[in-house]
């Protein structure tokens, strides 16, 4: 059996990776900035999509372009609007509904909130506070929008729960956590089962509640067991078993670095992607499910927040 027919024989989608070709963005990258990324092109893209079988995927905005979307409308039409949706970046004080419409016209379905810009990585305030202005700025222009968000300390949903239930959930706004929510497997967790972490109990109920998605993206942020990742195995399930229409796959190609609070000089510098083992990866995971939870993962939840 070849990997296509393997993993991906009714298709499916990566609903997190990036493109970065400076040679086609409108605009240099951003000062300051918190990453510089090398070149990861469309054509390199399009060639990881092949290897798989991914037929769709969600183009997320590179932090590292701010809030400019020009490039990313470009790089979607580059991938064909009926294969490709994004997620983009706003400035939630300056952005306009007609800049929101134009957006959505490109295949933009969502953005993803930059807790760079507000200094919030480390403060869950700060972080309530740029979930409200954006949640604000797309709730009335945006209808069915997803709005997703990264950070690095899980032991903050304690406190996002109550928050999100009383001023994200009304909106009608999907919320979407990226990389495992940040939960840890077993060889970076220090408790004796890893849904027993700081946050896990939260996130878990707001996934069986409906009011949040989590991808399963990233497995080197959370796990040290490369390339099968197979201490993430009791996150996996703890998600299907809360709520398998919550949950989603991606990538995060080209595999950017671990997210860290860098200096501005270390932000100018370019940082090199890792060296991932997607098949590995890939094989495991498919292992941990059934046939219908991996068609549910991979083809039905994706089609269901982003294909309309």
């Amino acid at each position: 059996m070849d990997v296509v027919s393997e993993l991906f024989p009714n298709g499916g989608w990566d609903v997190h990776h990036h493109i970065v070709d400076r040679t086609r963005a409108l605009r240099i990258l951003p000062n300051p900035r918190h990453l510089t990324p090398p070149p990861a092109t469309i054509d390199q893209f399009v060639a990881f999509k092949k290897k798989f079988g991914i037929t769709k995927s969600v183009l997320t905005h590179g932090l590292s372009y701010g809030s400019d979307c020009s490039s990313l409308r470009g790089f979607v039409a580059d991938l064909g609007a009926g294969n490709s949706k994004a997620i983009g970046v706003i400035d939630p004080d300056t952005v306009t509904p007609e800049e929101l419409r134009d957006m959505h016209r490109a295949g933009i379905r969502g953005i993803r909130v930059n807790l760079y810009k507000y200094g919030a990585m480390h403060d869950v305030e700060l972080q309530k506070a740029a979930l409200r202005a954006h949640a604000r700025a797309i709730q009335n222009d945006c209808p069915g929008w997803s709005m997703a968000f990264t950070h690095t300390h899980p032991e903050f949903w304690v406190k996002l729960k109550p928050f999100i239930e009383r001023e994200i959930v009304p909106t009608g706004i999907r919320l979407v956590t990226d990389h495992f929510a940040l939960l840890k497997g077993s060889s970076m967790a220090s408790v004796e089962h890893v849904t027993q972490q700081p946050g896990s109990q939260e996130i878990i109920e707001l996934m069986r509640a409906g009011h949040l998605y989590v991808k399963i993206s990233a497995p080197y942020r959370v796990s040290t067991q490369a390339p099968e990742y197979e201490d993430l195995k009791p996150l996996v399930r703890a998600f299907f078993d809360a709520n398998p229409q919550r949950v989603l796959w991606g990538s995060d190609w080209p595999h950017t670095p671990l997210m860290k609070v860098r200096t501005p000089e270390e932000a100018l510098k370019e940082t090199p992607y890792l060296n991932v083992d997607d098949l590995a990866w890939l094989r495991s995971l498919r292992s941990w499910l059934s046939d219908e939870e991996w068609n549910t993962l991979m083809v039905a939840n994706p089609t269901a927040l982003y294909d309309w």
